[in-house]
């Protein structure tokens, strides 16, 4: 049996094509109809991926890294465990589907001792689906967790010309980790290895980093876009700020061209094991660095993705605001985009 193909599900309506690869629980493509375009192109081959995470699916595409984001401890490696937890690794279930443009899902990760029941649904008319997720802990003890939503940007819709833009506030590199208070940032601007100020709306300083910050405190939603003016297509995500309340980027350059961008969201603040977060900064920026689930405690969180076409000269965006169930877009240049997301 060809596994690739037989694990891959679509969802359509007459605007999007959203497909979803059952083995590792990947979003893989979201494009629009009139346009091959697809954000999450983004794909690494076995060989790439860590030692022990060989032995099931590659990352790709919108990734869910649940029970760690990173790597496990030494004695988490030795006991089995892969690099940003079992869920992004192993092949999830489908329950009967009754409509196509709903999809519910399911895994168990046995090492973890958390089970996901997931839920995405199409907009019907909108080029927009949402994202509902239970993470249960079956073990008779409670855990420290984190859950972090992982979708990441490739060529052809990411270039040097690519925009990045979300609510995001103070944050730091993670390189610096034992350092915050000596390296904090503040969005969008950080530093390279050699302290020259990045902007990090842009692609255009080669250096490979994960900069992490917090969601403003204020907002009640926090969200991130992409926006390719070679394509004019505008791709994003937005999520209750008491869900996820921090935002990480993550890029990724080859002989000084991006390949790799990752606009990710979610409970952790640090990208190391448990132990590590403990000893160095559980709380940070007034938030903490991950999270807690209670034995038998069901715990749900929510998003929603969109992609447009916007007209020619579209620069980015200012705010997103989610207004009686439609996400409100408020271009740089004071543009007005809705969509619907009561489907």
């Amino acid at each position: 049996m060809d596994l690739k193909s037989s694990s891959l599900i679509k969802l359509e309506n007459n605007k999007t094509i959203l497909t979803i690869d059952l083995f590792g629980g990947a979003i893989t493509d979201f494009h629009l109809r009139n346009s091959d375009t697809n954000p999450l192109s983004f794909a690494f081959a076995k060989e790439q991926m860590p030692e022990n995470n060989k032995g099931g699916a590659p990352y790709q595409g919108h990734f869910l890294c649940l029970g760690r984001w990173g790597e496990p401890s030494s004695g988490e490696i030795i006991a089995g465990l892969p690099n940003h937890g079992q869920f992004a690794n192993i092949l999830w279930n489908t329950k009967e589907r009754k409509q196509i443009n709903i999809l519910e899902m399911e895994a168990t990760a046995l090492l973890e001792g958390l089970s996901l029941k997931r839920k995405i649904i199409l907009g019907k008319k909108d080029p927009v689906y949402s994202v509902s997720e239970d993470v249960e802990n079956f073990n008779p003890l409670g855990r420290l967790y984190n859950m972090v939503q992982h979708p990441t940007l490739a060529a052809p819709f990411l270039d040097e010309t690519t925009l990045i833009d979300c609510n995001a506030s103070t944050g730091f590199d993670q390189a610096f980790y034992k350092q915050i208070n000596s390296n904090t940032i503040h969005w969008p601007f950080a530093k390279d290895n050699m302290q020259n100020e990045i902007d990090l709306r842009k692609s255009l300083t080669p250096y490979n980093a994960v900069f992490s910050f917090v969601v403003k405190d204020d907002d009640e939603y926090g969200w991130i876009t992409a926006y390719s003016p070679r394509y004019n297509l505008l791709f994003g995500y937005t999520w209750k700020r008491s869900d996820y309340q921090w935002i990480h980027l993550w890029q990724h350059y080859t002989d000084g061209i991006i390949q790799y961008r990752g606009i990710e969201f979610g409970t952790a603040g640090i990208h190391q094991p448990f132990n590590e977060i403990l000893n160095s900064s559980p709380i940070l920026f007034g938030e903490k660095t991950y999270a807690f689930i209670d034995a038998g405690e069901l715990v749900s969180k929510n998003y929603s993705s969109f992609i447009y076409e916007t007209e020619s000269g579209f620069v980015g965006v200012e705010n997103i605001k989610i207004i009686n169930e439609q996400i409100q877009i408020k271009g740089k240049k004071g543009e007005s985009i809705n969509l619907n997301l009561s489907i």
